[in-house]
């Protein structure tokens, strides 16, 4: 029996200090994630100071763009050195210009303009139409999806990408610089009307008939007016929130402590799960300590995070004019915002261009909607 004393002591030895190891620096982990806390917007509660700022009509100037006055004050020597460079720059700038411009003619494709005419058809659920029989018509589209939709393979947009992270980067970059949305609008809004109406001609859907049965049969005249009239709902939807997020700073701001309270979550929740494995094995009052007090700074994270969610929310619909009543696609079109001017404040007036353009084009479909229903 003496001979197994010195392997077992050796082996106890061994398996305390490892534990005591793990311990110390999961607590180490646990009083660093302390020190960083993640507050919410003083705006978010009730008792803030800075209150609820007012709809403005003018988008702050980016603190990087460089005002008008100072390119008017150019020295003189500056025009000198340009005039020299000209005649070497124009080749460049030639090249370049023939870049972008057929960047911007392959972004939208015929194939994009038939695939989103479809999106919009087939997203018209009229009423009785299978498989929810709903008494009245409505249009399933929404921001979301249509973002998911062209998003994973792009459906026809910018065809000669070399791969899709670049392509999306490419068009973001494009269709979001000054007036290349107006541009876009000018050029194919008839040909986008005209195709939704043959898609809507040619469209076949299951109906519920009596007797719990089904029918395959065309839309009717009606319900080709009333899949215009109801696809513009979801467009004057987007083209609200957009407007609400895009006019005002507090939801871009209070997006970037979402942002860095997300991943408050993540931390705390790694270091749960550390300390319950650990609590699990060792079985100790100790590493129960430990586990409980991870589980109470998980829980404060995650309060943290929502609370900044509501609020964003909150803020969205007080400031909405118009159709708001979907809050969780508020809250990712607030995401979808952040991401696109985050890193270019200038692309905010795109964006509420982009809204004006959205709104537009809802009117013309229920223009278009009227001219069906003349002609039946």
């Amino acid at each position: 029996m003496n001979k197994f004393k010195l392997p077992i002591i050796i082996f106890a030895a061994v398996f305390v200090i490892s534990a005591a190891a793990l311990v110390f620096f999961i607590n180490k982990d646990t009083e660093k994630q302390e020190d960083e806390k993640v507050e919410a917007p003083a705006w978010i509660h009730e008792e803030g100071s800075s209150g609820r700022l007012p709809i403005v009509t003018k988008i702050a100037q980016s603190p990087t763009a460089t005002p008008s006055s100072a390119k008017d004050s150019a020295p003189t020597a500056n025009k000198t050195t340009v005039t020299k460079t000209k005649n070497s720059s124009e080749s460049k700038g030639s090249t370049v210009a023939k870049v972008v411009k057929k960047i911007k003619q392959d972004i939208i494709t015929d194939v994009f303009i038939n695939n989103l005419a479809e999106y919009i058809a087939n997203n018209y659920q009229p009423a009785g139409s299978m498989p929810f029989t709903p008494k009245a018509g409505y249009s399933s589209a929404t921001f979301k999806g249509i973002n998911t939709h062209f998003g994973l393979n792009l459906m026809g947009l910018m065809p000669n990408a070399d791969n899709i992270i670049s392509a999306r980067k490419n068009i973001w970059e494009t269709l979001l610089a000054p007036e290349a949305l107006t541009n876009s609008y000018s050029n194919y809004h008839s040909i986008l009307l005209d195709i939704i109406e043959e898609k809507g001609i040619t469209a076949e859907k299951y109906f519920a008939t009596e007797g719990q049965g089904t029918e395959l049969r065309s839309l009717t005249a009606k319900e080709r007016a009333e899949m215009f009239r109801v696809s513009a709902t979801p467009l004057r939807h987007v083209s609200a929130v957009l407007t609400a997020i895009a006019q005002n700073p507090d939801i871009i701001q209070a997006m970037d402590g979402y942002i860095k309270a997300e991943k408050r979550v993540e931390s705390a929740n790694s270091i749960f799960q550390q300390s319950l494995t650990n609590s699990n094995f060792t079985k100790t009052l100790t590493a129960k300590n430990k586990t409980s007090h991870a589980g109470e700074i998980l829980k404060d994270a995650i309060m943290v995070r929502e609370k900044i969610k509501d609020g964003i929310t909150d803020k969205i619909n007080t400031f909405c004019i118009g159709p708001c009543d979907k809050p969780a696609d508020a809250f990712y079109i607030a995401q979808w915002v952040f991401r696109r001017v985050n890193t270019n404040e200038s692309r905010i007036d795109s964006i509420l261009s982009g809204s004006k353009i959205l709104s537009k084009f809802a009117g013309q479909m229920e223009k278009r909607a009227e001219a069906i229903q003349k002609n039946i």
